[in-house]
């Protein structure tokens, strides 16, 4: 331990003298995020278990992040600088999102794969030196590429099985429930957490596609009415109109009810949801009809039969589309982002099977070589 200490006292005074050096380089590298974070991981495994252990965790994680950097670069998908954490492994964000769920099982498959790759040189290093550490070596790569391919959302599992069904990711959480009872501990429980939110925010979706879709009408009325205002003759009747609408919608009254159980009161959730669209789109109509009454109006070269269109009404018009346009992408990912062809979905459960099995086999021969 001494020993190891005094390496990583060097270490941290030699990157002290040098913070010039270390700034100007994570400045202008883009794996700068990523070499520093695992400097920082990998001292705190050796700190606990020796250099040799947290050498070979840190390249293990890595190549596994490294799959799906280049999976994602396939599919033309940016990705964040892989970032490590401490006892908690390493991750990277996507700076696009997938487009449909096979994309992402694609991307989420291409970690395990590179991760059980990453460990297969330890077979003939074993075999020719017979050194324990090879054996370590295959057991941890095995261990941690099996525990990602739970059919748990976030992990790598999960996402690969939503092409099958999302109904799978039910049956991950009672799995991972059994080793929390069996096996506390604080990262399994995490990862339980956000998986659970993510099932239930499946669960919802159909619910959410109620309201957008209500909005959707909303958005073309609005429009509807925008596109009349230029052609009035006179406006006083489209006032009282909209003055009338704003007032009788801010005196709606939506549920009492402050606690709505899912699925059991969805209906009065949406009288909620659609009462608080209603009042938004009025008082914008009409706060917005009132602006542009008192707009002068201008006209080319003078010309009173060619007057300018309203910038007013232009802009709101583009701000309209523009939220319609991102409604139609939530709709319609929401309505298709699961849907895969037969062909596609046997394809995914034979790799998944496939990788899973074969890594299964490495666990169990990686644990005997370190039981002899």
């Amino acid at each position: 331990m001494n020993k190891t200490r005094s390496t990583f006292l060097a270490i941290g005074a030699f990157l002290l003298a040098n913070l010039k050096w270390l700034g100007t380089f994570l400045k202008f590298s883009k794996f700068g995020t990523t070499f520093l974070s695992m400097i920082v991981s990998l001292g705190a495994y050796a700190w606990l278990y020796g250099w040799k252990f947290g050498a070979a965790l840190v390249y293990l994680i890595f190549v596994h992040e490294m799959g799906h950097v280049i999976a994602a670069k396939r599919k033309g998908i940016r990705t964040s600088p892989a970032v490590f954490i401490p006892f908690a492994g390493a991750f990277i964000s996507m700076k696009d999102q997938p487009r449909d769920a096979r994309t992402e099982a694609y991307l989420a498959y291409g970690g395990p794969l590179a991760g059980m790759l990453a460990f297969l040189p330890a077979l003939p290093l074993y075999w020719w030196t017979g050194h324990d550490f090879w054996a370590l070596v295959i057991f941890l790569g095995a261990m941690i590429n099996l525990f990602n391919l739970l059919p748990v959302s976030p992990l790598d599992g999960g996402r690969i099985v939503s092409v099958l069904s999302t109904k799978i990711w039910f049956f991950g959480l009672l799995g991972l429930l059994a080793m929390l009872v069996f096996s506390p501990d604080p990262l399994l429980f995490l990862i339980f957490l956000f998986g659970l939110m993510t099932w239930w925010n499946r669960l919802r979706e159909g619910y959410q596609q109620r309201v957008l879709s209500y909005e959707k009408e909303k958005l073309l009325d609005f429009l509807d009415e925008l596109a009349q205002w230029p052609t009035l003759a006179e406006t006083a009747e489209t006032r009282a109109r909209l003055m009338t609408q704003s007032y009788f919608y801010a005196a709606a009254k939506p549920p009492k009810q402050r606690f709505f159980l899912p699925f059991f009161h969805d209906d009065r959730r949406f009288e909620r949801d659609r009462i608080r669209l209603d009042k938004e789109y009025a008082e914008r109509t009409w706060e917005l009809f009132q602006l542009w009454e008192r707009t002068p109006v201008l006209f080319l070269d003078g010309n009173p039969l060619r007057p300018v269109p309203s910038p007013l009404l232009a802009e709101a018009e583009q701000e309209a589309r523009e939220r319609l346009r991102k409604l139609g992408e939530q709709l319609d990912r929401l309505a298709t982002y699961y849907d895969s062809p037969t062909k596609t979905k046997w394809k995914v459960l034979v790799a998944y099977l496939a990788l899973a099995g074969a890594l299964s086999l490495f666990l169990l021969y990686g644990s005997s070589l370190l039981n002899r």
